[in-house]
């Protein structure tokens, strides 16, 4: 399957995504989710929140759950990936979608503010007041966690090991359970 769609984008007459700009490579991107990724697939909770963001603009999250309702108890935050200038909730969907399935857990996606156009540390910035935001329990959340655990990928897996390295430092107001960073950018 991998060599079959390989095969495919080498045929593909187009440029390469540092030839093609930041808007271009963004929306070739995200048109890729449903030629490379599984379907979202059922979900009892798959809704929008706003997070407060460190600079008063609200912040978009995604809240996955396979349960309608669910006592207190932990919350994955996830931070997608993208080279901290590419990626976005919508590409993030299945992932997330199965996370919460097959963990069992709540998780909120994150996203956060994209370089170029908002340098660093908005990135991490963001990051940090959404996990902080969502060991809060607020109620636009609908959960009450009792602890959060960080995930993301590549450039998302660095912002969730800073972003533990800041609730260490700083607690937030349930203790980070768990570091999932995969293959960070580290």
């Amino acid at each position: 399957d991998v060599r079959a769609l390989l095969d495919q984008l080498a045929v593909l007459d187009r440029p390469s995504l540092e030839e093609m700009g930041m808007a271009a490579a963004r929306q070739m991107i995200a048109g890729m989710r449903d030629l490379v990724d599984a379907p979202v697939g059922a979900l009892a909770v798959m809704r929008d929140v706003a997070i407060p963001g460190p600079d008063g603009t609200p912040l978009p999250a995604r809240l996955y759950d396979a349960r309608a309702e669910r006592r207190p108890g932990p919350l994955l935050v996830y931070l997608h990936g993208g080279g901290w200038v590419m990626g976005d909730i919508p590409f993030y969907d299945p992932l997330c979608a199965a996370i919460a399935r097959g963990l069992d857990l709540p998780v909120l996606s994150v996203g956060y503010r994209l370089a170029p156009e908002h340098p660093w540390p908005a990135a991490p910035d963001d990051c940090e007041a959404a996990a902080r935001w969502a060991a809060s329990g607020p109620d636009a959340l609908g959960r009450t966690p009792t602890g959060i655990a960080l995930a993301g990928d590549s450039a998302g897996g660095n912002l969730a090991i800073v972003t533990a390295l800041a609730l260490r430092d700083a607690p937030a107001a349930v203790p980070l359970l768990a570091l999932w960073p995969i293959y960070p950018a580290a």
